[in-house]
């Protein structure tokens, strides 16, 4: 199994290098200029998208014509696959032309909502959770509801760390790589494999997003690995019994997430958008506290690292206590970040935290002076 898995990762890294250095080309040409550089996407092409979707959409079928062993696995669910394709499409649709023109946080969200129950229908659903203490999760018809909020989280979490070079994209093969080991050994190959494709794409591109970068992801290159690596976690975190063990996508995810997290809370305490972007991000503190182009990514790649080796051990170790473990280091390296960042003070003083405040010591005050 180990040599479709390295043949699946060889051909989806040397493709996404041919379709990059190909793209890079044209990129340079007066065509491209003309048709893109007038309307904003700067000098830096961002061709994340196209390559990724590309290299994921290719790459299991030329495995499936070189190797009878892939094609045993791929090629009874290639119907399904280009079902997903098709939604893993018209997301990059929609961040493809955010690149070129910003589009409405709505729009974008119905977008992404549609996409979401697509893939619930073709199968990825969260109707039932295997919880790390306690009973299990059935949610029932509130399973889509569930699913679609996961996927959808996913999509724009990995958009919100795509702010310096290379940081999204090195944290999101690392997401791929720990699912599909994940996965493959939760006895789902076919989606290993689709995740060993998309960290293949990711790697191919990454040397060229390294700060300093020569080619950005894009918007359509971070909503379409977000969107893949939300809904094939789903799969690869799924158990035999059809529950999702949830904590394990959570945590392996956890950099992204613990970012999205942050900046939606973050906004809506300061009576803004949460879907519309500022300049507060996890990197934006890095950068402030005096950490250059490579070291933040150095940060961002060992705390995904740490995140990654925490959804390995709650994988693979069944214990209640190591479990308790992980989590509580999960949790202490979040509130480390919070706090060395300056994030807890930001928010103590948000809008709205003042405002509760306020009120709650003026309630305090008016019931004291009767007595």
């Amino acid at each position: 199994m180990l040599d479709i898995y390295l043949l699946t990762l060889a051909l989806s890294l040397a493709l996404a290098v041919v379709l990059t250095l190909v793209l890079q080309v044209v990129s340079r040409s007066e065509r491209y200029h003309a048709l893109f550089h007038v309307r904003g996407i700067s000098e830096r092409p961002r061709w994340g998208g196209v390559i990724f979707l590309s290299t994921f959409a290719l790459t299991p079928f030329i495995a499936s014509a070189l190797s009878p062993h892939a094609s045993e696995l791929f090629t009874p669910k290639s119907g399904s696959f280009l079902g997903f394709l098709a939604a893993a499409a018209l997301v990059f649709l929609v961040g493809f032309v955010d690149d070129i023109r910003l589009t409405s946080p709505y729009s974008r969200t119905l977008v992404f909502l549609a996409a979401g129950v697509a893939v619930y229908l073709a199968g990825y659903k969260i109707d039932d959770v295997g919880l790390p203490w306690g009973p299990s999760l059935h949610f029932g018809s509130f399973g889509v509801v569930v699913t679609v909020l996961w996927i959808y989280a996913c999509t724009n979490a990995f958009n919100f760390i795509d702010g310096r070079d290379g940081v999204s994209l090195g944290v999101a093969v690392l997401a791929a790589a720990t699912m599909a080991q994940i996965g493959a050994h939760s006895a789902h190959p076919t989606v290993a494999l689709l995740l060993v494709a998309l960290a293949g794409a990711g790697l191919g591109f990454l040397p060229f997003n390294l700060p300093p970068a020569s080619m950005y992801i894009g918007d359509s290159g971070a909503y379409v690995v977000g969107f893949i690596i939300g809904t094939l976690s789903i799969r690869a975190a799924t158990g035999p019994t059809n529950e999702v063990f949830i904590a394990v996508p959570v945590v392996a995810l956890g950099f992204p997430i613990m970012d999205l997290a942050l900046a939606t809370v973050r906004r809506s305490l300061e009576r803004r958008h949460p879907m519309i972007g500022d300049g507060d991000h996890i990197h934006s503190r890095l950068e402030q506290a005096g950490a250059g182009p490579r070291g933040l990514v150095a940060i961002a790649y060992a705390l995904a690292v740490l995140f990654s080796a925490g959804a390995i051990v709650i994988h693979y170790i069944g214990n209640t206590w190591v479990e308790a473990a992980v989590f509580a280091a999960v949790l202490a390296t979040v509130a480390l970040t919070l706090l060395r960042l300056g994030y807890i003070v930001t928010l103590w003083n948000s809008h709205s935290i003042v405002w509760l405040r306020q009120r709650l010591y003026a309630l305090a005050g008016g019931v004291r002076r009767p007595g």
